[in-house]
């Protein structure tokens, strides 16, 4: 009975130390929490709570918790936040509907349909300003020009702030039926019929340099064979005139 006792003992004071746990954690306490995560959690685009985020989460919790002790501390509510996420996904893999009291509330927070209705955050790039330049077809420009209207360009020093939306929904964009992707087929198009022809030109023009080459090896050949022929051509002649020349002699 003594050793059972202390065995319980020690059990309700690990039950009330362990932040992360079940038993730690009343449905109220958990609600609270959930909505200050939640709140903040939106508000960053559904990205990660800082320290300083954290702490006020806790604030919340202990405020609704009209000072129980023990306090909730900010790693606390983070270790609960991260259990309650491993519970939603195995509620989520169970056959609907949940009977968990909190699986809607996350659904709404990190579900698929809440992932995918995020908001488009807003990247600053900073950009040497240059001149544009022309490109074949219109789709270039089109394209310059979302970006232009989708940014605000603040001048501070060469450099351009340009804030450009991304767009996470392919129904974010209007493609106005297809046009824009028959400009840019049509772009593509002619980009390559233009390379096919530089690639014909170049082939033809390193064809005649070879003929070229091939024409002036032969020419310097039949050159040194004339000029080898005159030279025997000489030679024979200077003979011919020395045996007259000798015999007259004897």
């Amino acid at each position: 009975m003594e050793l059972r006792g202390s065995h319980n003992v020690r059990g309700t004071h690990a039950a009330t130390t362990g932040g992360g746990r079940e038993d730690c954690w009343s449905e109220g306490a958990t609600g609270t929490l959930i909505e200050a995560w939640g709140d903040r959690y939106v508000r960053l685009n559904r990205g990660h709570l800082r320290q300083k985020d954290w702490k006020e989460v806790a604030e919340s919790v202990n405020s609704r918790e009209n000072g129980v002790k023990p306090k909730k501390t900010d790693i606390q509510c983070k270790n609960r936040i991260d259990t309650l996420k491993k519970k939603y996904k195995i509620e989520k893999a169970k056959p609907p509907p949940s009977k968990w009291p909190f699986y809607y509330r996350l659904d709404s927070l990190i579900g698929n349909d809440a992932v995918s209705s995020k908001k488009p955050a807003n990247i600053t790039l900073r950009v040497k300003s240059k001149p544009r330049t022309s490109f074949v077809g219109r789709s270039v420009s089109t394209e310059n020009d979302n970006l232009s209207s989708d940014g605000e360009a603040d001048d501070d020093g060469d450099d351009d702030e340009i804030v450009v939306k991304k767009v996470h929904r392919m129904e974010d964009v209007d493609l106005s039926d297809g046009a824009a992707c028959r400009e840019l087929a049509r772009a593509i198009l002619k980009f390559g019929e233009i390379y096919e022809r530089i690639e014909s030109a170049k082939q033809k023009q390193m064809m005649e340099l070879e003929k070229e080459r091939l024409e002036f090896i032969k020419d310097v050949e039949c050159e040194r064979m004339n000029m080898f022929m005159g030279a025997q051509l000489e030679i024979q002649k200077s003979k011919r005139k020395q045996r007259p020349a000798s015999s007259a002699t004897a």
